[in-house]
């Protein structure tokens, strides 16, 4: 039997030779231990930053060694490790392997119990860094926690909550 996980909508940017990679939906599939995983992802592009070519590798799976999250209606799903390979010039440049564990700090008590990760993609380049798009949500439904993934020209990154989709929309007191 096949569910669909809604992946929530991020906003993507394109501009250059920089290409971002969407979907929409993604199939999960109920295992004989009846455990709903998603499928194996991998995904690569490059751009350029200046004059340093970079090249950026996103893979993701359900982790067998992360714990399982049941939904309110006791349906089981296996959370995600999202791996992330940045080369700059044919050096490697930064890797990470990225698991809900990494948004603890920033995730109420349900998107930590409930939630899994389920997407990351790149977004732009600006000012020598790299962001990228990544969430924590609630599996078969639209819940989510949305963060932007900052690289450093350093090497070095920032998870922080991603608040553009809120600025499209006005504040409740101002809505009629």
């Amino acid at each position: 039997m096949k569910y669909y996980l809604l992946l929530p909508l991020l906003l993507f940017t394109s501009c250059g030779q920089q290409k971002a990679e969407t979907q929409d939906t993604a199939q999960t599939e109920q295992t004989s231990d009846g455990i709903h995983r998603l499928p194996n992802y991998a995904y690569t592009d490059s751009l350029m930053q200046g004059s340093h070519k970079v090249i950026y590798s996103i893979t993701s799976q359900a982790d067998e060694n992360l714990p399982e999250v049941v939904d309110e209606d006791g349906i089981k799903y296996k959370d995600n490790r999202f791996n992330l390979v940045i080369t700059k010039d044919g050096k490697q440049f930064f890797s990470h392997s990225f698991t809900k564990a990494d948004f603890k700090s920033q995730l109420s008590e349900d998107f930590q119990k409930y939630g899994i990760m389920d997407g990351l993609r790149f977004n732009h380049i600006e000012e020598g860094k790299l962001y990228f798009n990544t969430c924590v949500s609630f599996p078969d439904s639209d819940m989510s926690c949305p963060f932007i993934l900052t690289i450093g020209p350093d090497g070095s990154f920032n998870l922080a909550p991603d608040t553009t989709i809120d600025d499209d929309f006005p504040p409740a007191s101002e809505q009629s």
